[in-house]
């Protein structure tokens, strides 16, 4: 798992470096409108990762691999790129979700319960 985690690393950071157009100015705030979606699909990948495994970064960085594909196809489209804002709502999705996940889930199964 290590070498896939160092692999995407590598490829983040390649397709981060490369080359502008020259399109017009594009807007990436914050709180943009596909945002909602990076943080939810990546909620709901972390809470499945969390299922497949009791490592947490490993869970975290199987339910970034979408995320950071669909980033990495980004910056070879003309007049696109590669955001980072993308992937802090990804990593936050993720984290958030896995840890969920093992709340909600545990190793056994269901883990919380409601006392009466």
């Amino acid at each position: 798992m290590k070498t896939i985690s160092k692999s995407l690393l590598i490829l983040t950071l390649l397709a981060a470096a490369g080359p502008t157009h020259a399109c017009s100015p594009s807007r990436d705030d914050w709180m943009g409108r596909d945002k909602a979606a990076h943080f939810g699909a990546s909620f709901a990948l972390g809470v499945a990762g969390s299922r497949l495994t009791r490592e947490p970064w490993e869970a975290v960085g199987l339910a970034l691999i979408p995320g950071v594909a669909k980033e990495l196809y980004d910056a070879g489209q003309d007049c696109n790129r590669f955001s980072w804002r993308d992937m802090g709502w990804n990593v936050a999705g993720a984290v958030l979700g896995v840890g969920g996940g093992y709340w909600m889930f545990g190793p056994s199964g269901v883990s919380w319960h409601t006392p009466f």
